[in-house]
């Protein structure tokens, strides 16, 4: 067996326990601690916000660290940060320390999750890219899954939110155990080619690009600045940033808001969990479909307008079943479009360049997707509950949805001799 599928597996155990463990861990504590600490909903979810803020400031750095150290030793390392980060919020339980902590965590998280992932995954597989990735990023919906119900038996058999915050740590270094085992940076480090098969068998099962019946892959490498000179990467970049800002909007709040709609904190974790099913769904299914058989770049429409449809039927899900299926679409549709605009980086760009690109997206989605944490959670103070914020929200959505019918296929000059006239 290819050792891609061994290495596959690991980084996406390390991706859904990451997130598990710190985004979603948060998001499940946060209430305890705003009943135990006596917080607002705004002081509170602005560490939330902080948390997902740093997470996309620390993209192009943990890049840069990635190419001077191996993506490999970027995970092990980050499992320390977040374990320094979970230990003080043990220990401590202030505003500014709570802030602090969150900063940590965030570099934490970033070292160990998405951006070395990716990475990873473009340097083993080329023919199953899309399958590969969508493999990975479900495994990071699937911290959703395990992530809420876990820590929320983890608060009632303890009786207490704080010592829940050393099982973050111990997840943490497991994973960089886990890398330290497992991960080997490239195929060549042990003897393999990518995807486990010569350059001549490559050729004859790749369909040709621009092949009708195939997916659009690029033949040459995108450095970043001809892609920031691309319209088409620009509506990626802000179709990506509203539709993670909504992921983390309900992340944060999905629990209080189903709460201030009169269901029990039970219903609201699972509507969280089911939530993280259908994103897991979402990104799977966009996985299997990108590679050969449905353009990227459809899948990410399908998945901007299965969130907003989501969204809409959020603001007044009076009832578990309006609930439930408020977010069964919502998550199918972020995972849809999670994978099928990251694939279509990699196929419009090139997968050198991918991870840096990719960290832009992020720095943009956790920038706006901050700034709506904490303008929700205001929201929540001043008017009791979140309609007014996600109306307003669903309206940039509906925007960003429409803008995602504008792409196209990328074509550019090249200073100098070369030309891409793909």
């Amino acid at each position: 067996m290819y050792y891609g599928w061994i290495l596959l597996s690991t980084i996406g155990f390390i991706y859904m326990a990451t997130v598990g463990a710190v985004f979603y861990g948060l998001s499940v504590m946060m209430p305890e601690m705003i009943d135990d600490l006596g917080w607002t909903r705004a002081q509170a979810t602005t560490g939330f916000a902080i948390l997902a803020m740093v997470i996309g400031l620390a993209g192009p750095l943990v890049t840069s660290l990635m190419k001077r150290i191996s993506p490999r030793l970027t995970i092990i390392a980050g499992g320390f940060v977040t374990a320094i980060g979970a230990c003080i919020l043990y220990r401590y339980h202030t505003l500014p320390i709570y802030y602090g902590a969150a900063v940590i965590l965030g570099c934490g998280m970033t070292m160990q999750a998405v951006l070395p992932g990716t990475q990873l995954v473009t340097q083993w597989f080329n023919q199953r890219r899309s399958m590969a990735l969508g493999i990975f990023m479900a495994a990071g919906g699937l911290g959703g899954v395990v992530g809420a119900p876990t820590f929320t038996w983890l608060i009632h058999l303890l009786g207490d939110w704080r010592p829940v915050w050393l099982f973050v740590g111990l997840v943490a270094l497991f994973s960089s155990l886990l890398s330290w085992l497992f991960v080997r940076n490239h195929p060549e480090d042990i003897g393999l080619a990518i995807d486990g098969i010569t350059a001549s068998v490559a050729e004859q099962d790749q369909p040709a690009v621009g092949d009708k019946v195939g997916v659009y892959k690029t033949t040459r490498q995108w450095t970043v600045k001809e892609a920031f000179r691309e319209p088409t990467y620009w509506i990626v970049l802000f179709a990506g940033s509203v539709a993670v800002t909504g992921h983390m909007m309900i992340g944060s709040q999905l629990i209080l808001h189903v709460k201030d709609m009169g269901m029990t904190a039970i219903i609201a974790a699972s509507a969280l969990g089911i939530q993280g099913v259908f994103t897991t769904s979402g990104r799977f299914i966009s996985g299997m479909l990108g590679d050969f058989t449905i353009e990227p770049r459809t899948l990410f429409f399908i998945g901007m307008a299965l969130e907003l449809i989501g969204m809409v039927l959020l603001i007044n899900a009076h009832s578990p079943f309006v609930l439930y299926t408020s977010v069964i679409f919502f998550g199918l549709g972020f995972g849809l479009g999670l994978v099928g605009s990251t694939t279509m980086l990699a196929n419009y760009y090139g997968p050198a360049n991918t991870p840096a690109l990719l960290s832009y997206r992020i720095l943009l989605s956790t920038v706006f997707g901050g700034f709506g944490v904490v303008l929700a959670g205001y929201s929540g103070d001043v008017f009791g509950g979140y309609k007014e914020a996600f109306y307003i929200f669903s309206g940039f959505l509906l925007l960003a949805t429409l803008l995602v019918l504008l792409i196209k296929i990328p074509k550019t000059e090249i200073v100098g001799s070369l030309t891409a006239s793909e």
